[in-house]
């Protein structure tokens, strides 16, 4: 997988709050202009969506650690 930069990095956490690509592009600090075609450009790019995907499985790891305690 190719190293993201913070920004996209950010991109991300910040998708996974709200999942609008749009609104996470602006909190990320990409161009509020542009936000949307940004958001659509990294959510396919692979590295980004690897990263995505790591941190979803993450996130339902640790919902399954809860319910059964």
């Amino acid at each position: 997988m190719k190293e993201l930069s913070a920004k996209q990095k950010k991109f991300v956490h910040e998708w996974l709050i709200d999942l609008c690509g749009t609104r996470a592009a602006i909190r990320a600090g990409y161009s509020e202009k542009s936000a949307a075609q940004t958001a659509s450009r990294l959510m396919k790019d692979p590295a980004v969506r690897e990263y995505r995907d790591a941190l979803l499985k993450e996130d339902v790891l640790a919902i399954e650690i809860l319910e059964s305690v």
